[in-house]
């Protein structure tokens, strides 16, 4: 573990390009490991306690994570290598954690339809004469509604234009974070006068499903009571798809904080859970 103060020059981010200098150099200085190519997250706003991963790619095409934790909001930070091969705990090699959970379903306008296959197209037999749908209604409605209840500030909503009214027939809309990830919002119109209903769940995982899993597995595994953070109180979900991975943390009783890797397995919630402590 090493730590360095990565203070960005008159901004309130960390200066991500001298991390991964400093980290390419101590691990070169600490092992037999020449490091190819680091990459660590841009714009991370200086917030003491977040914990996040850079990727390291080493000269014989090995790839692993540096875990990083700000250890307060001026730029210092502390950084500790993970195995190559990431363990689910200190004495096990294995994903021995692997949990898997559902994804978190954001309420929508309306109560949410039955799950179904991807929404088809309009019907070519709608009347090309019949009313249309107000997209910028929908936009705005999802824009507002989902930035309130998933707590993700949302930059735009793009929906599809010249959609006609028809009861029961569905369409996708694409959500973007201020982030830059992305999610499909699929909307149902339910009724004649242009209403509709709409979810997001692909892609979306809730972080209050994630720290229980931390707490059981930790629990569990290392008979370890702690107490999980993942996001913020206002931020309790994650756009996050299959192969991403993000960073949690978990406090025990001596208040040592515990570094938290999620693995997102599959788009539709499945998640794996690691530490090391």
């Amino acid at each position: 573990m090493s730590l360095a103060s990565l203070l960005a020059a008159c901004s309130p981010t960390l200066n991500t390009g001298k991390l991964e200098d400093e980290i390419q150099k101590g691990i070169e200085e600490q092992t037999n490991i020449n490091v190819s190519s680091i990459s660590c997250p841009t714009n991370v706003e200086l917030e003491e306690g977040d914990i996040f991963d850079c990727e390291v790619e080493a000269s014989d095409e090995t790839k692993f994570t540096v875990t990083v934790t700000q250890q307060d909001d001026e730029g210092n930070v502390t950084w500790k290598q993970n195995p190559v091969s990431a363990a689910s705990n200190n004495n096990d090699d294995t994903d021995s954690s692997d949990s898997t959970d559902s994804p978190g379903d954001l309420l929508p306008t309306e109560d949410p339809p039955s799950p179904e296959p991807e929404p088809e197209p309009t019907p070519s037999n709608v009347d090309p004469n019949a009313p249309r749908l107000d997209s910028s209604i929908v936009e705005s409605t999802i824009k507002e509604q989902f930035a309130d209840q998933a707590g993700i500030p949302v930059r735009s909503v793009a929906c599809p234009q010249n959609v006609a009214i028809n009861v029961g027939s569905k369409f996708n809309c694409t959500v973007k974070a201020t982030n830059g990830k992305t999610i499909e919002a699929v909307v149902t119109q339910t009724n004649e006068q242009g209403g509709f209903s709409w979810n997001a769940t692909s892609g979306l995982i809730s972080y209050d499903k994630v720290e229980g899993l931390i707490k059981t597995g930790l629990q569990d595994q290392e008979n370890l009571t702690v107490t999980p953070s993942c996001g913020t109180s206002q931020t309790r979900y994650i756009i996050a798809y299959s192969g991403e991975k993000f960073s949690c943390s978990a406090t025990d009783p001596n208040g040592r904080k515990i570094p938290i890797t999620v693995s997102v397995q599959s788009d539709d919630g499945q998640v794996v859970v690691n530490w090391k402590l």
